[in-house]
């Protein structure tokens, strides 16, 4: 049985995949798994696209670097300086065009509670990615907007982010991984022994 408190404390943020491709079956349990997810009024607002034609990867990964340009700069050199500390290159994305898979998620911005359903769905994605010993991480372009057109999705439907899916190229570092205590998140506690 999977113990899914075990698979929240694994999961990391992957940003280097081996060119290995991956099953049919991980893939479809990876979608099923955003299908099972709740929603509001049970209105099911997501939309799911799989990307793995190499040439439009490499659209994705050129388009998203483009936006996420503009975005980076308008943000200050506050939020530059965070993610030069937390590791994470400013302008590269070459997990676009390294993960054999995009999983782009959009959210039908015409149904209620859309936004919040959507990322539901996207958190019960991520354990099933960790479940089929893969890899992804949660990258919001800064202005999302193109892969609208570039996966001639319809308008009312909004990007809300590219998954990659893979095999990891990498061994994140299980202690850096900061976490806050429960009483640092926690703002009352009601339960009584």
């Amino acid at each position: 049985m999977v113990n899914v408190y075990e698979l929240m404390k694994k999961r990391r943020s992957i940003r280097k995949y081996k060119s290995d491709p991956i099953s049919k079956v991980a893939l479809e349990n990876i979608l099923a798994a955003g299908g099972f997810a709740p929603s509001g009024a049970n209105r099911q607002p997501w939309l799911f696209v799989t990307v793995d034609d190499p040439l439009l990867q490499k659209e994705i990964r050129i388009q998203s670097e483009e936006v996420d340009a503009i975005w980076n700069a308008k943000k200050g050199e506050g939020f530059r300086q965070w993610l030069k500390n937390q590791d994470i290159a400013e302008g590269s994305k070459p997990f676009l065009e390294e993960a054999p898979i995009l999983l782009v998620v959009f959210a039908d911005a015409d149904q209620p509670y859309w936004f919040e359903s959507t990322w539901i769905a996207i958190a019960y994605m991520l354990l099933a990615v960790e479940n089929e010993g893969l890899g992804t991480l949660t990258y919001t372009p800064g202005y999302p907007e193109f892969l609208n057109e570039l996966l001639n999705v319809p308008l009312r439907y909004r990007p809300q982010v590219i998954l990659p899916l893979g095999f990891s190229n990498e061994i994140p570092d299980p202690v850096s991984r900061k976490r806050k205590s429960l009483d640092q998140v926690v703002y009352k506690n009601y339960y009584r022994d």
